[in-house]
């Protein structure tokens, strides 16, 4: 039986003006994200929208981040949209 490979490229002024710059979606995440940043005070969530694009972002102390190992890529991971 074949192996079939299938390609696609992204247009990426596309993929920046109905992504990147989706408030809606950025809502989403922005929602998500700092509900489950209230399990510890120290993480700061805020949105970063500049030219180029937007994004959430979610910052923690190391010393946050050492004492509660993966915390960060766990929140991260929940995130659906």
């Amino acid at each position: 039986m074949g192996r079939y490979c299938r390609r696609f490229v992204l247009n990426r002024k596309a993929v920046e003006e109905q992504l990147l710059h989706n408030r809606q979606l950025l809502d989403i995440v922005q929602e998500q994200v700092g509900g489950m940043a209230q399990v510890h005070p120290a993480i700061k969530v805020y949105r970063n929208d500049d030219g180029s694009h937007g994004n959430v972002v979610a910052t923690i102390p190391m010393s946050v981040e050492d004492a509660h190992r993966g915390l960060m890529s766990d929140m991260l991971g929940k995130v659906r949209v």
